[in-house]
């Protein structure tokens, strides 16, 4: 029997609030990490073996494909608690875990088959490097095989809306990662010591996971009863969801081989540059998308699309404040971040990276309505939108990059995901969700315009008075930048409501710091 229980939405918004905290925390140690330990890595183990390392994990990963199961979990597991019927997310739990096993018996053949491969796939590799491939490889796909079916957890956590374990335990992944990598490293355990690392931390967040799912989640995985319409429901959402993530692959994956064909290897490195801007941009502004999908999933439930359009706008605003301050920032500063960070040969992945994130001032504000597909089981749409971008990019990119080199291939890039995921989605946004997409613009990018105009420009000028000479004091003036943009938003664009959030979060820091120096 299955009966509603209603939640306390005042917990479940401060649950979104600490969560989304902890996930800027990760994430930004994770870049900084990345900008600061990576070179160091390399530096000790060598060029050649940081390339194996990463063939390894780019080999695996290849063939590590869910087919969108792990974001199925999500969906339906918080769409079935959100309707009260914990009976049937048992049962959609069971057959989860069920095919998860079967996809990692079928990933381990496959990681077999390839590995009785290798000397044929890299037979430009020494033996040597042969010989230490092999060994990573069957380190991490034995870790990645094994902890295919606890692929649920992730999913079990973001429908009991455990944002904050689950983003506070992935931070303490991340650190514990770079420590004992650096310890091993020091130590002089070498190349094998970075995925045995990496697989023991990993195991190790697994079963504290798995502790804390036992103990803090009521619904337990039934693998007894037969749905079918469970089996329909996930083939459903799944299929497209693979469709989507194909598509997405097939863009990242083919536009380095036509650069190496079309425009040679040096224009890779440019576009990969750009790639990683981009990466950042993504990683920092669609870090709120997914916490709100069990507050989506009861609001659908309720059937209280009012509820839906005003989280659309007020999401919507707070992602524009967040890319609004990184793409005028990069338009900015980017030029003179590019030539202090890789040098002036990487001038063009300036340009390359303002293409590819152009889109996203757009893209990224919306994730609430990207959710909203997925709660209501609607993700056609989107991989609709993603054959777009593909078809658009992959027949402009032949034609562009032998005249424009990468920049070339980052317009067409650019033009497939303004067609795809911006005019064509927001179409979807209106006539399938009855989503106000004009009332959306106006209370977002209108009203917050003036402030970035006067922002790009204030800054602009700045900058051209005092250009920094090394990344110290380049660090020094974005931080001066970030506090201009802060001002000039707060006078200019914040609405009483995100004021009252900022003085809630600097009243709740200014009690922490408190309490911490009277315990002292």
């Amino acid at each position: 029997m299955s009966t509603r229980v209603e939640p306390d939405e005042a917990a479940s918004t401060r649950k979104i609030k600490y969560g989304a905290a902890m996930s800027y925390t990760q994430i930004f140690f994770g870049i900084l990490s990345g900008l600061i330990y990576t070179p160091w890595m390399i530096q000790e183990i060598g060029q050649a073996s940081y390339g194996l390392y990463m063939l390894t994990i780019s080999l695996i990963s290849m063939f590590a494909m869910d087919f969108g199961l792990d974001a199925a979990v999500s969906r339906f597991m918080s769409k079935y608690l959100a309707e009260g019927s914990e009976e049937k997310a048992a049962r959609f739990l069971g057959v989860a875990y069920k095919l998860f096993i079967g996809l990692a018996v079928a990933l381990f053949i496959i990681l077999a088959v390839v590995y009785f491969f290798l000397d044929s796939i890299y037979a430009g590799l020494t033996p040597g490097e042969l010989d230490s491939l092999k060994v990573l490889y069957i380190i991490a796909g034995l870790f990645i095989v094994v902890s295919f079916p606890t692929k649920p957890f992730s999913g079990i956590l973001v429908s009991h809306e455990q944002f904050l374990f689950a983003s506070a335990l992935h931070l303490g992944e991340k650190i514990a990662t770079v420590v004992l990598m650096v310890t091993a490293l020091v130590l002089g355990y070498g190349l094998y010591a970075l995925v045995l690392v990496n697989a023991f931390v990993g195991t190790l967040v697994l079963l504290i996971e798995y502790v804390f799912i036992r103990r803090k989640t009521t619904v337990r995985a039934n693998f007894t009863e037969r749905d079918p319409g469970i089996y329909k429901d996930i083939f459903s959402f799944t299929s497209w969801s693979t469709v989507t993530l194909v598509a997405q692959r097939f863009v990242l994956n083919i536009t380095p081989s036509l650069l190496g064909m079309l425009a040679g290897s040096a224009s890779i490195a440019l576009f990969s540059v750009g790639m990683v801007i981009e990466g950042y941009v993504w990683t920092i502004a669609s870090a709120l998308g997914f916490l709100f999908l069990p507050k989506v999933s009861r609001m659908i439930s309720r059937d209280d699309r009012g509820a839906i359009a005003t989280l659309f706008v007020r999401i919507g605003r707070i992602q524009l404040y967040i890319v609004g301050l990184i793409v005028t920032s990069f338009f900015i500063l980017g030029r003179e971040f590019m030539h202090l960070w890789v040098g002036e040969a990487f001038n063009d992945s300036y340009y390359i990276a303002l293409l590819l994130v152009a889109p996203s001032l757009v893209t990224l504000t919306q994730d609430i309505g990207n959710t909203t597909l997925i709660a209501e089981n609607k993700v056609k749409y989107r991989a609709y939108a993603s054959l777009i971008v593909a078809v658009i990019s992959m027949t402009l990119s032949p034609l562009l990059i032998p005249i424009y080199g990468p920049i070339g291939a980052a317009f067409a890039i650019c033009l497939g995901n303004t067609v795809g995921l911006v005019l064509y989605m927001n179409v979807i946004y209106y006539r399938v969700l009855k989503l106000d997409v004009a009332g959306f613009f106006r209370a977002c990018h209108l009203k917050l315009l003036p402030g970035l105009a006067i922002y790009t420009a204030l800054g602009w000028g700045i900058q051209q008075l005092f250009p920094a000479t090394n990344l110290f004091g380049l660090a020094v003036k974005g931080i001066g930048f970030v506090l201009l943009y802060t001002v000039i938003m707060w006078l200019l664009a914040f609405d009483d409501s995100e004021k009252g959030l900022i003085r809630q979060v600097f009243a709740q820091v200014k009690l922490r710091i408190l309490s911490i120096h009277h315990t002292s």
